[in-house]
């Protein structure tokens, strides 16, 4: 919905323009050409690679960042018209700087002192990029108006930018990502060798910075997660997510390697990746430009490059400061707010080299809009692009009436689908399946919402339409998730021939899916009560426990979150060599099967007790867990007692009776 009312007023301030204005103050060889291409390659790669709905939505956002740019193009200019979008974008910094800050101090208060910010972010990763743009700003702002303004209102505005500054930066720490801070500490530096070249920076300019600096000092100190993050035993305790976007890195690069020229299909990074995946599941790649590589092939991140190259030639045009002895009035000197906007695109792009920021489409127009203001803001002398009226108003109309179109779809079909959603976690199947009929009927290719208006449906009894939507949506959505739970549908039908497809074109998908090895590997067993396997289900639970030996099970994005799959797998192996008498092998897998089970306990299952109204927690999943634990537990100690081990066998047994009762 934000996108929505955003892109709704950006189409209509391009349309006004291009309705209007003659000529764009737009360097089109350099900049705007290679974006209009960018977003011409992404279309032809989802349209090839049929990335359908994703493709869509994508190719509306990045269409919305280059209007917005245009717009500032064509309007914004160094005066009331560039304050007039600069000031809003330092207010809402600072305005989430200080909602980030509010949400930590509660959380501390309510006993939760180590929490990470997201403000109104999905993660802090991705608050800790848009940050690391607007700080930047903030600091040529500041600097700016520092020089520029005659007391007494210069020292209320920088007062109040100093505030922002500090807010913004503190929101930063408190996110806890050491790659945003490092991110706007190289922003930082691009900052004050620019304006130190021009001699631009003042002392009353450094001692607000020094203010800033000891302020966010006391922040460091006062809060839990920033200072846990910043020392050499988090660093080695925290090793699981660095090596984990390492390796994720490597699999976006095989992936693009392996589709050189249209990728994967534009917004289809999430379903096609796992194949090429050497650790567990993520939707993003954690670094843009290997996603857009991913995604849309490299000539897309060529574009990308281009027109990163034809920006930073226009944003770094020379020009001499104003002359104070000229007798005319003195114009203000616009070189500090110029090099704010260009670190703040150098702390994007430094960002987006460690996480997939644009993926937000707050954080993709900001930095936008800071490419908007680089052009609008850097001295005269472009190329203007002349067009006939009915040409530019005709341009306008059809951009404006087809990108609205598509919003209007993608909103109203999410505002019905999040109300659906909340009817389904308080039990009013009917009331949600009426709403997920809306969202289709706004928005009829989105895969999501066929998925779980088909449950929806299957759960009312309408079987066969429930059926042929969630098949719709596997063909619109390809993803092993979708593959799997439509598997399960066809189980509970009782069509195991269809069922067993679904989950072997699962593991198609992803190689390393493990609810699909596992019922693949009960479809290969005819009698589920004999422990002795075939020598077909043995091999998927043998390829279980490689997958835990291997970088996919080592290394996780959340430790917190323990597989189960893996003690499930050593279970069945374990009563499978104790049945043929071997019983080294036979004890060596019951007490992984009881490693897995405890440690899924003691961690994960508290996480899925809490968000029991939020639908995390399961019944019918986690009694299957506690059923394996407690077999687990009670093979084990039988298996103790026949080797003499009485004392480790009680253990168990007190164990299992615990167990048993809680």
């Amino acid at each position: 919905m934000g996108m929505l009312v955003v892109g709704a007023l950006l189409l209509a301030g391009f349309f006004v323009a291009g309705w209007n204005a003659e000529m764009w103050r737009l360097p089109v060889g350099r900049f705007a050409l290679p974006f209009a291409l960018l977003i011409v390659w992404m279309g032809l790669s989802a349209a090839l690679m049929q990335s359908g709905w994703a493709g869509m939505h994508r190719l509306v956002q990045w269409l919305l960042g280059l209007l917005c740019i245009v717009n500032l193009a064509a309007v914004a200019r160094r005066g009331t018209t560039g304050w007039l979008v600069v000031a809003p974008m330092i207010v809402s910094a600072s305005l989430l700087g200080l909602r980030g800050c509010a949400e930590y101090l509660a959380n501390a208060l309510g006993g939760v002192p180590n929490w990470r910010i997201f403000a109104s972010f999905f993660n802090p990763n991705l608050l800790a990029g848009y940050l690391a743009m607007s700080a930047p700003l903030t600091l040529g702002a500041l600097l700016m108006l520092g020089r520029e303004l005659p007391e007494p209102r210069r020292r209320v505005y920088t007062a109040l930018l100093t505030v922002g500054l500090w807010l913004q930066l503190s929101a930063l720490a408190l996110t806890a990502s050491r790659l945003g801070m490092l991110a706007f500490v190289g922003a930082a530096a691009v900052f004050l060798g620019l304006t130190g070249a021009w001699r631009l920076l003042g002392r009353d300019f450094v001692m607000r910075l020094v203010v800033v600096g000891v302020l966010l000092l006391g922040v460091f100190w006062l809060s839990t997660p920033a200072t846990q993050r910043l020392t050499p035993q988090a660093a080695t305790q925290d090793v699981h997510s660095g090596a984990f976007r390492i390796e994720t890195w490597k699999g976006a690069l095989r992936t693009a390697l392996a589709n050189p020229i249209l990728g994967v299909g534009t917004g289809a990074f999430e379903w096609q990746y796992p194949r090429y995946a050497s650790v567990g599941y993520t939707r993003a790649a954690h670094n843009t430009y290997l996603e857009l590589a991913a995604e849309s092939g490299l000539p897309a991140l060529a574009l990308l490059i281009a027109l990163a190259v034809g920006w930073l030639g226009r944003a770094l045009q020379g020009e001499q400061p104003p002359d104070p002895t000229r007798p005319a009035p003195r114009v203000m000197d616009w070189r500090p707010m110029r090099a704010g906007v260009i670190a703040a695109v150098v702390g994007a792009a430094l960002h987006n080299a460690v996480d997939s920021d644009l993926q937000a489409f707050a954080n993709l127009l900001t930095l936008c809009a800071l490419l908007g203001l680089g052009l609008a803001f850097a001295v005269d002398g472009v190329y203007a692009m002349p067009v006939r009226a009915i040409e530019r108003r005709g341009t306008a109309l059809t951009i404006t009436l087809v990108a609205l179109t598509a919003l209007t779809g993608f909103g109203l079909g999410e505002w019905y689908a999040n109300q659906g959603k909340y009817e389904m976690l308080v039990s009013h199947v009917p009331q949600a399946a009426e709403y997920y009929s809306a969202a289709r009927r706004f928005d009829p290719t989105n895969a999501d919402y066929l998925m779980d208006a088909g449950e929806l449906y299957y759960a009312l009894g309408r079987r066969e339409t429930a059926l042929e939507l969630m098949s719709r949506a596997v063909r619109l959505k390809p993803s092993p998730r979708n593959l799997y739970r439509l598997g399960l549908y066809y189980e509970r039908e009782n069509d195991r021939e269809r069922a067993r497809a679904q989950f072997e074109a699962a593991l198609e998908r992803d190689p390393h899916s493990l609810p699909a090895l596992l019922k693949l590997a009960q479809y290969a067993q005819p009698d589920p009560s004999n422990p002795r396997l075939t020598d077909e289900a043995r091999g998927y639970y043998e390829r279980v426990i490689e997958v835990q030996n291997s970088p996919y099970g080592r290394i996780r994005a959340i430790p917190e979150i323990v597989e189960t799959a893996y003690g499930f797998a050593h279970l069945a192996l374990a009563r499978h060599y104790r049945a043929r008498g071997e019983t080294v092998k036979a004890q060596g897998h019951y007490e992984q099967a009881l490693q897995v089970f405890r440690n899924y306990r003691e961690v994960t299952y508290p996480f899925n007790l809490a968000g029991r109204g939020l639908g995390l927690y399961n019944p019918e999943r986690e009694r299957q867990i506690l059923s394996a634990h407690l077999q687990a537990l009670r093979d084990l100690a039988t298996l103790y007692e026949s080797q003499g081990r009485t004392q480790d066998a009680d253990a168990l047994r007190q164990e299992y009776a615990k167990l048993s009762a809680e």
